[in-house]
């Protein structure tokens, strides 16, 4: 069986990793996202020849908490 003092030492360890881990998630607090859009189009001519017109654009947004 645990002592009063060792539940406290538990306890008080559990509390500043709980602390710890809030403080990182407050301050490390940032984002990426990449969005591709592809845009396509095609053109059927005379016989056997098409064009096809495909265009993509990708942007990438960088994002973090200020406090």
């Amino acid at each position: 069986m645990m002592t009063k003092k060792e539940i406290a030492k538990v306890i008080i360890s559990v509390l500043i990793a709980a602390l710890t881990a809030l403080a990182a998630g407050l301050v490390l607090s940032s984002c990426n996202v990449t969005r591709t859009v592809t845009t396509r189009s095609e053109a059927w001519q005379k016989g056997d020849t098409s064009v096809v017109i495909q265009t993509k654009t990708v942007e990438t947004y960088d994002a973090e908490k200020r406090l």
